[in-house]
Formats: structure tokens, sequence, C-alpha cells
């Protein structure tokens, strides 16, 4: 890949991770989890869509049906994995249900 296509895909996997932190939201904590694990998951889908030879919705030298799909796929599992944040304030309803039982 040459230094452009590795910028372009940065800034790809950047907005991917931005978009996903806007939707699930979280402290800059979190949103450092959704970056540093869309760029990883970005190129390495990008690395076995090469490895693989799909050649599905190219950008130059980015294969990016497959990065695209690796960045989604780490950061569904990143999330997964880091678990609820601590310190969220519990939503009301659960909090009413939590004050009708005890």
């Amino acid at each position: 890949m040459s230094a452009p296509a590795v910028l372009l895909g940065v800034l790809i996997a950047s907005a991917i991770g931005f978009i996903f932190h806007l939707f699930r939201g979280g402290r800059l904590a979190r949103l450092g989890l959704y970056l540093g694990t869309a760029w990883v998951g970005f190129f390495a889908g990008h690395f076995v869509g090469e490895w693989w030879a799909w050649r599905t919705l190219r950008l130059g030298s980015i294969n990016l049906f497959a990065s695209i799909l690796g960045a989604m796929v780490g950061l569904l599992v990143a999330n997964l994995l880091a678990g609820p944040e601590r310190g969220r304030p519990v939503p009301a309803r659960r909090a009413q249900e939590d004050d009708d039982e005890g």
C-alpha cells in the first residue's frame, strides 16, 4: 500500500470509529478504544481481503468492502468485550423496576 492509500484508510477508519461512537456513546476512553479498533480492523480486513482475492468495492488500492467489514466486526467485538461503561446512569425504566421490587 502506498502512503496516500494508508492515509485514506486511516481517514475512512476514523470516520467509521467516530460514527460508531456517536451511536454507542461513552466517554473519551471509549472513543479511543473505538478509533484504535477501527484502524486495526480496517487494515486487518484489507489484508484478509487481499489474501482471499476479494475484488468487491475497491477504492484505488484499498479493498474497501473487506476493510469496512473488518472494522465493523472489530468494533462490535470490542464493544461486546468492553462491556457497559462504568459510571453510566441507569435508565429510568430500569430504576423504577428496581424500586418496585424492593
